[in-house]
């Protein structure tokens, strides 16, 4: 994708720059810092609307800022809800952030792996309302303006309305490539990781276990259904393992944290599941697909089984943790030796 160095793409550009700036100004303690705070953010999202317009006077849209202009809004808009939430401001939950910014991440993830297909689903008019709500919205929670809960609100709706939208053009732009059952099951079980996270850490262990319970049930039931309905895709077997290897990385560090666990047992657990997910990447990418054994489909079931016993603390959690290590161990000697067969076959 070429660069152009034109007026739209500096403003975008500009925009991106003067975000730190903006974070910067919330994080010290001056006076009037809202209103200066809410006038930069202001100014910023005014320009969003002036590069797209100059690129399309002067015939200067380009497929750099087709990508980069949408980026920069996410970029404002995510960074502004963090550290309002994070420094307790009146009017915003961390649900609503939550939903935002997963959202977006999805989206933009959405946006790059498409690049190599030269596939770029423009902006909706739901995408753009969406934009102008959530700056709005964020503009009355900066200057404490009443209804400010309830911009937020209409500010989410619009953003889960405009995902719905844009997961329907992307799926009539590649067919069940992008957007099918199995992935949407898969992505659904890779949000719940935020939750179950929120909740070990607040600790309410009983609702965080509830949420794990359904994140492995159904890492079942994505690969179950995508055999059924034959929508095995390159996308859904990565995003599948990606999955499995936030939860049970991210599990994990928060169990030494929270003092469950052995920062030492962690260690022989984490080191082996990136080699491993070095090495899948390695075979996906001469294969085109992610190679799943049974080896280590039995050592994610019985990881998860693992965690949930020293969550609760059950009697026998470290043979459980043993039994575990040697599997985990063993499914790295299986995908390295299926890369190695691989890489002597193309020779």
């Amino acid at each position: 994708m070429k660069f152009r160095f034109n007026v739209p793409n500096k403003i975008t550009l500009i925009r991106v720059m003067l975000i730190p700036l903006f974070a910067a100004i919330l994080l010290v303690d001056m006076p009037n810092k809202n209103i200066l705070a809410a006038f930069i953010f202001g100014m910023l999202s005014i320009s969003d609307f002036f590069d797209g317009y100059l690129a399309r006077k002067k015939k200067q849209v380009t497929e750099f800022g087709k990508l980069i202009d949408p980026i920069a809004d996410k970029l404002l808009i995510s960074t502004a809800l963090v550290f309002l939430v994070v420094q307790g401001y009146g009017g915003i939950q961390l649900w609503m952030v939550i939903a935002i910014i997963a959202r977006e991440v999805i989206m933009t993830a959405m946006r790059i792996y498409l690049l190599p297909s030269k596939i770029i689903v423009p902006a909706s008019n739901f995408g753009k309302a969406k934009t102008v709500v959530q700056s709005i919205a964020i503009m009355f929670v900066l200057l404490n303006i009443p209804f400010s809960w309830h911009a937020m609100m209409a500010a989410v709706l619009l953003t889960l309305i405009s995902g719905v939208q844009y997961l329907i053009n992307i799926r009539q732009m590649t067919g069940n490539r992008i957007v099918n059952l199995p992935n949407l099951i898969t992505l659904a079980r890779f949000l719940l990781i935020i939750p179950f996270v929120y909740y070990l850490l607040k600790p309410k262990v009983h609702i965080s276990l509830l949420i794990f319970a359904i994140i492995t049930l159904s890492d079942k039931l994505d690969g179950v259904s995508a055999r059924i309905m034959n929508q095995r895709t390159e996308l859904g077997s990565g995003l599948d393992s990606f999955t499995d290897w936030v939860l049970i990385i991210s599990t994990f560090v928060l169990l030494v944290a929270k003092g469950y666990l052995n920062i030492f047992w962690v260690v022989l657990l984490v080191v082996p599941s990136i080699i491993s997910g070095v090495m899948k990447m390695a075979y996906a990418k001469r294969q085109k697909i992610v190679p799943v054994t049974f080896i280590a489909r039995l050592s994610v079931g019985l990881t998860y089984l693992t965690i949930a016993s020293i969550i609760i603390r059950f009697q026998y959690r470290f043979y459980l943790l043993i039994a575990t290590l040697m599997l985990v161990y063993l499914a790295m000697i299986e995908i390295s030796h299926l890369l190695v067969k691989n890489f002597t076959y193309l020779l």
